[in-house]
């Protein structure tokens, strides 16, 4: 309990110190935000109304306090672009983002566990040494090149998926595998590594010694002291794609929220671009907060510490 009170502590804390360096940087730094989004040619009427709708006449720290408040009650301002409520554009967006991360780290593993265990039961083996050429391939792929390739062969060759879009499970099946495929190079080398350890240790040399069978020794011993290792890794990876799908989403016409802070950007919806950092940023140390409870229950020498 004193560790989750600690952890909440830290994740509050982070979370309003972000909030607070978001807005500064995005009220302060540029200069005069109304001038920003309407440029140095907007009507002068348009931009004396526009700083009464930020609120710009009034002193910078009463504006942050306003919009933290407002942001605690899930009111994170309104769209300038789109004249409606941010939070609304992000809950349509929130889900194709999760949904599209959560897949693509899945489908890495599923590709990445049976994989890194046949190269560290076969350690030396020739089908080791191809694994490991494959996966220095994999990591050196770019997602929306592979992306592309994908779209060609299995939507415009094939016509067997959607080539882009959202309009059902299957438009997630091209984006999620581009982003899979060179995950799953690294996951494999860390799965091999990991279960490769393991066998080497006493507690493997006794269960074999027990007479139990292989699959036993290798998925209730072997991976479970692995599994360690492998959600670390995994759940750094579903931070980077909750943050880092902007591309995966542009090159398949995902309306996730990448997607929407690359039009907040290039819009410059400057109230948009504020809610949609702060809220990929809360997703993050939510991912990492309970990344840390995984561990804490597949470790207990964790729970001891």
């Amino acid at each position: 309990m004193r560790y989750l009170r600690d952890r909440i502590i830290s994740f509050a804390a982070t979370l309003l110190l972000i909030s607070a360096v978001t807005f500064f940087a995005v009220n302060v730094l540029p200069g005069d935000p109304a001038l920003l989004i309407l440029g140095t040619e907007g009507d002068p009427e348009r931009l004396a109304s526009l700083r009464q709708e930020l609120g710009l006449n009034q002193p910078v720290l009463i504006r942050f306090a306003g919009w933290l408040t407002g942001m605690l009650r899930g009111d994170l301002g309104r769209s300038i672009r789109y004249s409606v409520d941010i939070a609304p554009l992000i809950k349509n967006a929130l889900p194709v983002t999760l949904l599209l991360a959560v897949s693509g780290v899945g489908l890495a593993l599923l590709i990445s566990i049976p994989i890194g265990i046949g190269c560290a039961v076969r350690h030396g083996s020739l089908f080791e040494t191809l694994s490991l050429v494959m996966t220095q391939f994999g990591m050196a792929l770019p997602s929306f090149w592979l992306g592309l390739l994908l779209i060609n062969l299995f939507a415009l060759r094939l016509g067997i998926l959607p080539p882009a879009g959202y309009t059902s499970g299957a438009s997630l099946i091209l984006p999620a595998l581009a982003l899979a495929l060179p995950r799953a190079a690294v996951l494999i080398r860390v799965v091999r590594g990991s279960v490769l350890d393991a066998l080497n240790q006493d507690y493997i040399r006794t269960a074999r010694s027990k007479g139990l069978p292989q699959y036993m020794v290798l998925y209730k011993h072997a991976l479970k002291n692995a599994a360690v290792s492998i959600a670390a890794v995994s759940g750094v990876q579903l931070t980077q794609l909750l943050g880092g799908t902007i591309v995966i989403e542009q090159v398949f016409g995902l309306p996730g929220l990448g997607q929407l802070l690359l039009a907040a950007a290039l819009m410059r919806d400057l109230p948009l671009v504020q809610g949609l950092v702060v809220t990929s940023a809360a997703l993050i140390l939510a991912v990492n907060f309970g990344l840390d409870l995984v561990l804490l229950s597949l470790d207990p020498r964790l729970r001891y510490e």
